[in-house]
């Protein structure tokens, strides 16, 4: 997949699956308007995108505060005329049981989760109609088919939202030529992910997945980009699942689920 001359803007690009498509789509020749709320992350990878002769433009902000992300489109215009994809990779993971879920953690995690995504799309649309590429890839998760082991039920929640967000931006937007999709990632080895796990549960994990590992944030970002080019031209509206074989299983532990929140 050539991404030459393209313009890619990538939200959570500093890290994850974020900064691994990002990486992965410079390298194929694309220059990368890399959007976080970690500005001295960005700047780390700027350097180091430099130092390798890649292109990366950071723009810091909230992606949950609808008024930051159209500041930041507001100046990533200033930079570039068009963006031909957008990637929603930010996120964040909420840790407790439904019961005690508070309603701060609730709003916060689908503000960044699913209203962010929202307020991207919506304030790029100008942008992605100037491009060529005209794409969207939205970064939902298993958790929005099934349940979230590692998350709680508000990152359920807001990943399920990503798949009618997706289905509906993806109808309204075709009569641009804008193609909206999403994936479906299983578990996958960020930072993120072991900060919410123990090396004890990641093994039980891996034992779990037919092809007998954890992905990696670079899997994901194959597939992003791979819906994100011209190679998927007529594929909108739709979702795919990268998880090993992970959906397949129907058996597993409450008790896990229990030890991951207490």
């Amino acid at each position: 997949m050539d991404f030459n001359g393209m313009t890619v803007a990538i939200t959570g690009a500093a890290s994850g699956i974020g900064h691994a498509t990002a990486l992965t789509a410079a390298r194929r020749g694309a220059r990368i308007v890399a959007l976080d709320r970690d500005g001295q992350a960005l700047e780390d990878r700027r350097a180091q995108f430099e130092a390798d002769g890649l292109a990366l433009f950071p723009f810091a902000l909230d992606i949950g505060d609808e008024a930051s992300v159209r500041c930041s489109v507001d100046a990533i215009s200033q930079v570039t005329p068009s963006v031909d994809l957008l990637v929603n990779s930010a996120g964040i993971v909420s840790r407790g049981l439904l019961e005690n879920t508070t309603a701060d953690e609730w709003e916060r995690v689908l503000s960044v989760n699913l209203s962010g995504s929202f307020y991207c799309i919506q304030q790029m649309v100008p942008l992605l109609k100037a491009g060529t590429g005209r794409a969207v890839v939205n970064v939902a998760s298993l958790a929005s088919k099934r349940v979230s082991y590692t998350g709680g039920v508000a990152y359920t929640a807001a990943k399920a939202g990503i798949l009618g967000l997706t289905r509906h931006a993806a109808f309204e937007l075709a009569g641009d030529g804008i193609r909206v999709n999403a994936v479906c990632p299983g578990p996958v080895l960020t930072a993120m992910t072991k900060n919410a796990t123990s090396e004890e549960d990641r093994q039980k994990v891996a034992a779990m997945v037919p092809l007998g590992a954890w992905l990696e944030p670079e899997d994901i970002a194959e597939s992003i980009l791979f819906l994100g080019s011209p190679a998927a031209r007529m594929i909108t509206g739709t979702s795919l699942d990268i998880d090993g074989g992970l959906s397949l299983v129907t058996g597993s532990s409450y008790e896990a689920y229990r030890r991951a929140r207490q």
